[in-house]
C-alpha cells in the first residue's frame, strides 16, 4: 500500500493498515528511541505510547510527500522520549560551562570508529548529554531549536554537547589504551 493511501487507512482506524504501518516503522522507531532512552525496556515503553498517539493523531497528520510521514512519526517518538526523561526525572544538565578539553566540531569526521562501541558508549552515557548530542548531532537541530525543546539556556545546550563529545572521547581513549595493553 503506497504510503498516502496507508495513511487514509490508518486515520479510519482500518487495523490492517494500522498494523502495516507498525510493521514498517518500527524497528527505525525502536533505535531512535534507544538513541535516546540506552535500555531496551524503556524504549518499548516509550513505542507503546509513542504508537498510542500516531494512530490517535494520524487524522491530523497532513502528507507532505514520500518521507513526510517517516519524519512526522520520528518526531513524535523523540517527544515521547523527552517526555519520559522528563517524568523519570533523568534530565539532569550540569551549568558548569568551565571545560578543560577543546573539541573540534569535526574531531568524528577523521577516525575510523566502531560503530558498536559508539552505540554502547552512547546509551552508557548521561541522559542529559546523550539527548542533547542526539538533537544536535544526529537530528540536526540548532542549539536554540534544543534550547526550546528542552526549556533549556542555549549555553546549557552548548555545554552539555561539549560534554557528550568529552564523554565519547574519553570512553574511546580509554577503550584504545585497554586494547594496546
Amino acid at each position: 500500500m503506497n504510503e498516502e493511501k496507508l495513511i487514509r487507512q490508518c486515520a479510519k482506524a482500518n487495523r490492517k493498515a494500522q498494523r502495516e504501518l507498525y510493521e514498517n516503522t518500527y524497528s527505525a522507531s525502536f533505535y531512535l528511541a534507544m538513541r535516546y532512552l540506552g535500555n531496551h525496556h524503556d524504549a518499548e515503553d516509550v513505542l507503546t505510547d509513542s504508537y498510542t498517539r500516531i494512530f490517535q493523531k494520524i487524522k491530523a497528520f497532513e502528507y507532505r510527500g514520500e518521507g513526510s510521514l517517516k519524519r512526522w512519526i520520528n518526531t513524535l517518538v523523540i517527544n515521547e522520549c523527552l517526555r519520559y526523561l522528563k517524568r523519570r526525572k533523568l534530565l539532569v544538565f550540569e551549568e558548569n560551562l568551565i571545560m578543560n578539553v577543546e573539541v573540534p566540531d569535526d574531531l568524528f569526521d577523521s577516525c575510523e570508529i566502531d560503530p558498536v562501541q559508539i552505540k554502547t558508549i552512547l546509551e552508557k552515557m548521561p541522559a542529559g548529554y546523550r539527548t542533547v548530542f542526539n538533537l544536535f548531532a544526529i537530528e540536526g537541530f540548532s542549539h536554540k531549536e534544543i534550547s526550546e525543546i528542552m526549556r533549556i539556556s542555549e549555553s546549557t545546550s552548548r555545554s552539555q554537547l561539549t560534554k557528550a563529545r568529552k564523554y565519547i572521547i574519553e570512553r574511546l581513549n580509554y577503550s584504545v589504551t585497554y586494547e594496546n595493553n
